[in-house]
């Protein structure tokens, strides 16, 4: 009853407005005007309008990247169709409500509601640097001029709280959650459950290489309308131009914000007229052009909006149902098989002894294993590490960190976590996975710190290689697939994903550093110290965060030890060989300038650096002078043990690096 009390309101405010206008304006000489608009300039700007919402749906795609191009561009549609049909803009609730529904429950509708205001966010701001050139270049009234100013001011404000809450996410999760500590109740939980939701649609667009990337989209979304509006202005005045074509771009659309009316009927064709008769068009003219427009986008958004929304089943949805954020949501109640056979896998292991672990104590080995959309991969890969652990009675934590996988995943991870007090699980919104490991690394509470790919393309017995290499004094070892001679290990992956490698390599030389010849296998072990201090300065969310923790290790002076390890490539690999590399080529190139105030130190900065070059130069004095000698030192941990347990991955201490001294 309320919608429709809404909805009878809306109608009724629109024509009481369209009357109002319509009586200070001669009918006839406007009626005239659009009966002598030329078609084919009618024509071609209605075919740019239509480009503009293509435009669109690839647009969302830069940030909602659960979703492929053509669902992106119905979804935008049912949107416009919702807010021409629907009192108060609802159509942007629709929208998010229909994207829920498409994606299954693996996103919140507020999580899709958040999205599609960063997108309108994004609108505003860029229309709104339209509005100010047109003030500049358009001859207006200083009324009108204020009003638009205004607008366009509070879009550069939305904008600048829009990318306050990326770079603070954290804290104000941390801040409604306090407050939801302190004054508990519905109210404050509801407050809290959807600023999560919200944060977890706009996070993904929270990084420099995307937000640029979807404002220059957005300009040339608004350019290609531009030209739709010219050429819709020409067909009926001659003298149009582009200053006009822009004020009549901006105020259109900034008019059909505002919510009084259905989809700007009423409120466009008021403001529209009045901006451009005060520009120097004539009323019936500046009429003329607003019904055209208006007419034109407002028809082809309900139509095939209309047709989609029923196509696509939506109108059988509830629009009163609610889901609940992803980081919230429960694993469902009904699992796939994928869960009931993960279950089942490690019911039979745990009853036939081999993943018996020994007694919890101090945390020797952390393993971090990102994971996005592998349902089909993890359960193996987990199965696999828990009893490799326990057969060398190895005190450990395996650290689950979902990426907003859309499947089965989290719900896994969580089965694992439940049934195995070693499992812990972490969900965080779909970022990347250098967002997921660096997550994990910082929660790791273990000595050394593995972080390895679920796909577990590298063998679990590679594992004392690494440590091996930093009980030997390294600070970090790495994997490598290239750093090897033949027959010293087998690498088996397809030729052109080694060449892809190789130029990566040599893009990686070339922008960041030199001297390592794969940055990229995920197989990389820290002590726990190292591994805080580096993933605490990473910034890079995505796939090129191996070049930069690399980088922020070199400019630290830290050893690094590149190991060669056994490699096997796994089907169901989620890098797109295509889009990734490029945004990988475009992250390695700017890494410098990320951590250009991160200084490169040439000499030892710490007492630990100071003593490890007096003990290396002590074995070259040894090895002059008698028998070789090794000299092993470890980095002493925060309550001032040694570091390295004797015995880890199944090796006695003292065969690892010969005698410590």
């Amino acid at each position: 009853m309320k919608r429709v009390a809404e909805f009878a309101v809306s109608l009724a405010l629109g024509g009481l407005l369209l009357f109002a206008l319509l009586k200070h304006f001669d009918a006839r000489q406007t009626l005239e005007s659009v009966r002598q608009a030329r078609p084919s300039l009618l024509a071609l700007g209605l075919t740019l309008m239509v480009a503009a919402y293509l435009l669109r749906g690839a647009r969302w795609q830069i940030w909602e990247r659960s979703l492929g191009y053509w669902s992106s561009l119905r979804l935008i549609l049912i949107g416009f169709m919702g807010n021409n049909v629907l009192p108060g803009r609802l159509g942007e609730v629709l929208r998010a409500h229909c994207t829920a529904a498409k994606l299954g429950g693996a996103r919140g509708r507020t999580a899709a509601l958040g999205s599609v205001a960063a997108e309108r966010i994004l609108d505003g701001f860029v229309l709104g640097i339209f509005g100010l050139v047109a003030i500049r270049v358009a001859r207006l009234d200083h009324r009108l001029q204020d009003a638009l100013f205004l607008v366009s001011f509070a879009f550069a404000i939305l904008t600048a709280a829009l990318v306050l809450s990326f770079r603070h996410e954290e804290w104000i999760r941390n801040f409604v959650r306090a407050v939801n500590r302190r004054f508990p109740g519905r109210v404050t939980a509801f407050a809290r459950d959807k600023a999560a939701g919200l944060l977890d649609g706009v996070v993904p667009l929270g990084t420099v290489m995307r937000m640029l990337v979807a404002i220059t989209a957005t300009a040339i979304i608004w350019c290609t309308e531009t030209a739709s509006y010219y050429c819709i202005g020409l067909s009926v005045w001659d003298e149009m131009n582009a200053r006009t074509a822009l004020l009549f771009l901006v105020v259109v659309n900034f008019a059909s914000l505002v919510p009084l009316t259905m989809g700007g009927i009423g409120t466009i064709e008021a403001a529209g007229p009045l901006f451009l008769i005060s520009s120097g068009v004539s009323p019936h003219i500046a009429l003329a052009m607003v019904l055209l427009q208006h007419t034109g986008q407002y028809l082809f958004t309900t139509i095939i909006g209309g047709i989609l929304y029923l196509a696509g089943g939506f109108h059988r949805l509830r629009l009163t149902a609610t889901r609940r954020p992803a980081l919230l949501r429960p694993a469902p109640a009904d699992p796939s098989s994928t869960v009931e056979t993960a279950r089942s896998r490690q019911g039979q292991l745990s009853a036939s002894g081999e993943m018996t672990l020994p007694p919890r104590g101090e945390i020797e080995l952390s393993i971090v294993i990102p994971a996005y959309n592998e349902q089909e991969r993890l359960p193996r890969t987990v199965l696999k590490t828990i009893r490799w652990c326990a057969a060398r009675s190895l005190n450990f934590e395996l650290i689950i960190v979902d990426d907003g996988s859309r499947d089965n995943t989290l719900a896994i991870a969580r089965l694992f976590e439940e049934s195995n007090t070693r499992v812990r699980t972490l969900a965080c919104p779909h970022m990347g996975k250098g967002a997921a490991v660096r997550t994990g690394i910082l929660d790791a509470k273990g000595q050394f710190v593995l972080f390895m790919d679920a796909d577990a393309a590298t063998p679990l017995d590679e594992i004392p290689k690494l440590l091996t290499a930093i009980e030997a004094g390294n600070d970090l070892a790495i994997g490598s697939r290239a750093a090897h001679s033949a027959g010293e290990v087998e690498v088996r992956t397809p030729l052109y994903r080694r060449l892809i490698g190789r130029t990566f390599a040599f893009f990686v030389n070339l922008f960041a550093f030199q001297g390592i010849a794969d940055t990229q296998c995920g197989f990389k072990m820290f002590r726990r110290e190292t591994a805080r201090a580096i993933f605490s300065r990473q910034k890079t969310p995505g796939f090129a965060f191996d070049v930069e923790i690399l980088l922020i290790a070199r400019r630290s002076s830290l050893r690094i030890a590149e190991i060669p390890v056994n490699w096997v490539s796994q089907p169901g690999s989620k890098v797109n060989l295509v889009a990734d590399s490029i945004r990988m080529l475009w992250d390695i190139s700017r890494l410098r300038w990320l951590h250009r105030s991160f200084k490169v130190r040439s000499t030892p900065t710490n007492e630990w650096q100071i003593m490890r070059q007096r003990l290396s130069s002590k074995e070259v004095s040894a090895a002059q002078d008698g028998p070789a000698i090794s000299v092993h030192l470890r980095h002493p941990a925060a309550d001032g043990s040694q570091c390295s347990p004797r015995g880890l991955c199944g090796i006695p201490g003292d065969q690892m690096n010969g005698p410590t001294k």
